[in-house]
């Protein structure tokens, strides 16, 4: 008898993976991240311009205008968060 009868091999499955396994999680999940938060800065700015124009009666020119700041804002969250990954903020000299 090489083993004990009490000791388990293992099984693959959905809570038991490897450390390959959990590298491509994280990475799906900060894809994710990414996405939602392009996709929740514009919609939020679309809603605030549409809102906007219907009350002003601008007829589309703050609509406009919302959905250019929310893929601006977005993009420069996501740009943050991308470069928060690496953990030093993207500072190179070594200050805080």
């Amino acid at each position: 008898m090489s083993e004990p009868p009490f000791i388990r091999k293992p099984k693959r499955g959905l809570f038991n993976v490897k450390e390959r396994d959990s590298k491509v999680i994280e990475e799906l999940a900060i894809v994710t991240q990414v996405g939602l938060t392009m996709a929740g800065s514009i919609g939020l700015c679309f809603w605030v311009g549409y809102r906007l124009d219907k009350w002003l009666g601008t007829h589309g020119i703050l609509l406009t205008l919302f959905i250019i700041l929310g893929i601006l804002g977005g993009g420069w969250t996501v740009y943050r968060e991308i470069k928060d990954l690496d953990g030093s903020g993207g500072r190179r000299d070594g200050s805080c």
